[in-house]
């Protein structure tokens, strides 16, 4: 008798549910689609290079989470204006001290014909550094949630310097001393154009750059200066070397200078990838 009660009761319940289920109602809520920005949000940046070509007129390829990358955002000052910001920051430097273990260990590091007797001292140092912002605007002419497009300018500041220090002293009272110093400064500028899709309700897009590349390089000439002494002759030198791969990078001059400029379309093909952020 219980079991014929628990009986009848499932099947109700299990009637009472399939009553339900085809009298069910659809929900009329309808999801949006994107999320687009608006003014005062923020986004991190990451950007993958698609050219392959490595031309002159390249400003940067953008941050594709490689070492020497450039760390990249975008602030929206208004709904449809965007202030951009990219910048890299380099230092290397490396020590070498010591003193020669006796004086039968015979060197000459530079070249110069002459027997010296072991090293006593060494002190080498090199140094390496490497600047580089990129601000830049972008307007935005698209107001839809699904595709944004805009156009846009970059400029581009790279200031690098390279320094190595190589100083010998031997028991025999003779030196070898030559700092060698070669500066390089880079400015650019980029006009771009580009779009995104956002994806789904996420706060994130997908999109592509292209443009119109300059670029100004002054300096990457080396400044070389020499103190030597041998015996009873001594002499110290100062001149500067070409150390691009235009010219002969053994001659010694006593002025030189170095410029050059290249334009170019397409040089920073980007696909970039927009992760936005509220305050």
């Amino acid at each position: 008798m219980k079991k014929s009660v628990l009986l009848i009761a499932m099947a109700l319940g299990v009637s009472s549910s399939f009553a339900q289920l085809s009298t069910r109602e659809n929900d009329d809520r309808v999801e949006k689609i994107g999320a687009r920005p608006k003014a005062g949000d923020m986004a991190f940046v990451f950007a993958l290079p698609l050219s392959n070509d490595s031309g002159k007129a390249k400003l940067f390829d953008g941050n594709a989470l490689k070492s020497g990358s450039l760390l990249t955002y975008k602030y929206y000052m208004s709904d449809d204006v965007v202030i951009r910001l990219g910048f890299r920051l380099m230092n290397e430097n490396s020590t070498i001290k010591g003193s020669g273990l006796d004086s039968s260990a015979q060197y000459n590091p530079n070249g110069i014909a002459a027997p010296y007797s072991g090293v006593k001292d060494v002190r080498r140092k090199e140094k390496s550094r490497m600047y580089e912002i990129v601000p830049g605007v972008e307007k935005h002419f698209a107001a839809g949630n699904i595709f944004d497009a805009y156009a846009g300018a970059d400029l581009y500041l790279g200031f690098g310097r390279d320094m190595t220090t190589s100083n010998y002293d031997y028991i025999n009272g003779d030196h070898n001393y030559m700092t060698t110093k070669t500066g390089t400064t880079d400015v650019g500028i980029g006009f771009i154009t580009g779009f995104n899709v956002f994806i789904a309700h996420l706060p994130v897009s997908l999109g592509l750059e292209y443009g119109w590349n300059a670029k100004w390089t002054f300096g990457g000439i080396d400044k070389v200066s020499t103190d030597v002494a041998v015996g009873t002759t001594a002499y110290t030198e100062e001149y500067k070397q070409d150390n691009s791969t235009t010219s002969e990078s053994s001659a010694r001059y006593s002025k030189l200078k170095r410029r050059e400029f290249n334009a170019e379309t397409n040089q920073d093909v980007r696909l970039v990838l927009h992760i936005y952020f509220g305050k």
